[in-house]
């Protein structure tokens, strides 16, 4: 036969508060359920005479906030008293309303908990959403009063990618720029921060370098790394982007590598040109340099338009700048700035690599770099100076360039690249 439920007097009901609170007390999650709070909704199964109270709602609090990724949110309530001696299961439910018509998660048949609570962690539920939660005595018996919490929106932060310097470039500046491209995000993240990291091994079993840097405006974040090592070395390096107030962290981005070569144009042995060249004012950047089978073309931001270097005179006509190269011997750098070139001559007429070392570097001005052919990959320093630098020079201003520190035959272009300029 169905069983049928009746409500209890006010009286009865209050006997059951006065022996829930001799029955248990709470555990963690856990909040003081004073009698007033405990709601008097009870019933009696007609047949047993079996009375069963309400659970009430112990936390979280009514109204609660929480972020998207502090789910999942586990509810807690105090059991229900019942005059039966079976333990009592419970009903759960959370619904986008209060009067329980989309209901997003139910639970039944939950076991009575310990110590006088029991808890249940939800499901995970969708981000930027108001909810109501209740408990209910077994299927059919009283419901405890309702309360909301709220879940945040959904803030989701990009794996880093790095800018630069780029793959296996290398640097001369102990001032080693490291720059990373602000990471794309969903939902509204409030605080980006970027931890890099630089290691002297690929498995970043010692850290040389970290710096947790707020993001910066514009596209790109970058942090400056001092380095101490007065050799050539290998360092790798990866960065993290997190939002501390959302609690949201990336994995690391990819890990590149860089090498720091140390160079410094005004210790380098200066060969056939101006024995002070290394000294001369740095104003103009080099823009690209690529290297063809038939030419290493160097282009740079004086070369052309207002401001660009003067002519001197050279013969019958003028010459506007030479083009030099570093390279190291034996621990130690050499430069000379050899090909010569007058305004609007043709970037190409630098002349073949695989033949720098007969047409640069062909007779004994040249000292150590003599007849030196750099092999592909070797690390060489790419230049230019104002005016005509061979034999001793003819210039109107001292002014160069800086110093591309770059593996001959490869190329270079400034975004691509990237770090501090060689000097």
């Amino acid at each position: 036969m169905k069983s049928r439920f009746v409500t209890l007097s006010v009286g009865f009901a209050l006997l059951l508060v006065a022996a829930a609170c001799e029955k248990s007390s709470p555990v963690t999650p856990s909040e003081v359920v004073s009698v007033a709070s405990v709601a008097a909704a009870s019933v009696t199964e007609a047949t047993s005479s079996v009375t069963v109270g309400a659970p009430q709602p112990v936390s979280p609090a009514d109204g609660a906030q929480f972020k998207h990724v502090e789910q999942p949110v586990k509810v807690a309530i105090a059991n229900g008293v019942t005059t039966g001696s079976a333990a009592l299961t419970y009903t759960f439910e959370v619904a986008t309303d209060a009067g329980f018509a989309n209901k997003v998660f139910t639970k039944d048949n939950v076991a009575e908990g310990a110590g006088g609570q029991t808890i249940l962690t939800l499901d995970r539920l969708s981000p930027a959403k108001t909810y109501f939660w209740r408990a209910r005595s077994g299927s059919a018996g009283p419901s405890s009063k309702v309360r909301s919490f709220s879940i945040g929106p959904e803030v989701i932060l990009q794996t880093p990618v790095l800018g630069a310097p780029a793959q296996n470039a290398t640097l001369t500046n102990r001032a080693a720029t490291l720059t990373v491209n602000n990471v794309g995000r969903t939902g509204p993240a409030e605080r980006v921060t970027y931890r890099f990291e630089v290691s002297d091994s690929s498995s970043f079993a010692n850290l040389v370098f970290t710096s947790t840097v707020l993001e910066q405006p514009g596209s790109q974040t970058s942090a400056t790394m001092n380095i101490t090592s007065t050799v050539a070395t290998t360092y790798f390096w990866r960065v993290q982007a997190s939002d501390p107030p959302n609690l949201v962290t990336t994995a690391f981005s990819a890990v590149e590598s860089f090498k720091f070569q140390p160079f410094s144009m005004r210790d380098a042995r200066i060969w056939d040109n101006p024995q002070d060249l290394g000294s001369w004012a740095e104003t103009a950047t080099i823009t690209s340099i690529i290297f063809t089978g038939n030419a290493i073309l160097v282009d740079f931001d004086k070369r052309d338009g207002p401001g660009r270097w003067p002519d001197v005179g050279f013969g019958d006509g003028s010459l506007e700048y030479t083009l030099g190269m570093c390279l190291n011997l034996d621990g130690q750098w050499h430069c000379s700035a050899v090909v010569q070139f007058w305004y609007g001559r043709e970037l190409s007429a630098s002349g073949r690599p695989d033949e720098i070392g007969i047409n640069w570097f062909y007779d004994a001005r040249w000292g150590a770099l003599q007849g030196h052919q750099p092999a592909n990959g070797e690390i060489v320093g790419i230049f230019v100076a104002a005016g005509n630098q061979r034999d001793s020079g003819n210039t109107i201003v001292k002014e160069r360039s800086n110093v591309v520190l770059m593996p001959f035959g490869s190329v270079y272009f400034p975004s691509s690249v990237g770090g501090p300029r060689a000097r």
